[in-house]
């Protein structure tokens, strides 16, 4: 009857058949309840007697008492306790999703609520950035942010979990130069692998250039320039945009000089097929000394990156 109460929405009448405080399972309900009447005060009450308490209920309870001290802006001790169940070595599978989504969530209420009051860079920890690094379900446009302020961190902090990151083939290419660049710029000499489709990289960060201060940049860079800037401005700024992402994509695989007409005339075609400008194969050719073999060739790369 109680959950037939519960389910139906009537949460303060199935409150009144819940009195029974030493009964586990009246302890989660009722918590279930406080939050459905939005009584986040009085869960985060109740749901600290009922984690402290719960067997068969346990991850349940903690989900509800979460849920209260989100909801009441008390984000470090939801985040504190989420790490803490997450680096159990065992947690229910249906229960670590629900954790990881939760503590996804409760980062970006925090990050919406301190917004206007504090910089960005105090607003994750290093623990809470470690955490979503370690976390492969994590909201990509999170770490991103998160990434922004370990720049001002030290990252030698989490070194084994950059370590895994790099090294693990299901991780964001993108990301992991980005966090390339951090170690880079921290001047951390230390040794790492980097698995990039399906290759693998061993490099030492403090002998690394940062991605656009390759050679392969300003070199490729110079044939666009060369063959589109006076012509084309717009389409020219795209291809450089595009070089970048190209770049930071493959990165820290080696460009060699003999490549550099090759992608530059490929960037040209693609970018300028994608944005339906015709285009003359013959002058392609021509204009960077090399065959259509050649850029259909290097576009197989360019598509296997933007369908990732």
């Amino acid at each position: 009857m109680v959950e037939d109460l519960i389910q139906n929405g009537d949460y303060q009448e199935a409150l009144s058949y819940l009195t029974d405080i030493n009964d586990e399972k009246t302890r989660y309900l009722r918590l279930v309840c406080l939050i459905g009447l939005k009584q986040y005060e009085q869960a985060k009450e109740e749901g600290m007697y009922a984690k402290a308490h719960a067997k068969d209920t346990y991850y349940d309870v903690i989900s509800m008492y979460v849920t209260a001290l989100k909801e009441l802006q008390e984000f470090e001790e939801a985040i504190d306790i989420l790490i803490e169940e997450l680096s159990m070595p065992y947690i229910p599978y249906e229960y670590e999703n629900v954790f990881n989504a939760a503590y996804d969530q409760i980062l970006l209420d925090k990050q919406e609520a301190r917004y206007e009051v504090e910089s960005k860079n105090q607003i994750f920890s290093i623990e809470e950035i470690e955490q979503l690094l370690k976390n492969k379900s994590s909201n990509d446009e999170l770490i991103y942010m998160a990434l922004d302020q370990l720049q001002q961190l030290n990252i030698r902090l989490i070194l084994p979990t950059i370590r895994d990151y790099l090294n693990d083939p299901k991780r964001d290419f993108f990301i992991k130069s980005l966090l390339l660049e951090i170690l880079i710029d921290q001047q951390v000499d230390d040794e790492f692998e980097v698995e990039k489709f399906n290759q693998y990289y061993d490099i030492n960060p403090v002998y690394m250039p940062l991605v656009l201060e390759q050679d392969a940049y300003q070199g490729i860079g110079l044939y666009l320039e060369k063959n589109i800037e006076d012509e084309n401005p717009s389409l020219y700024q795209q291809c450089l945009d595009y070089l970048e992402y190209y770049l930071y994509s493959v990165y820290p695989n080696e460009i060699y000089e003999d490549d550099y007409h090759i992608i530059a005339a490929s960037i040209h075609y693609y970018v300028a097929t994608l944005q339906m400008i015709d285009i003359d194969e013959e002058d392609i050719e021509i204009m960077y000394y090399c065959t259509m073999d050649d850029i259909e060739r290097m576009k197989l790369n360019f598509n296997r990156i933007d369908v990732l």
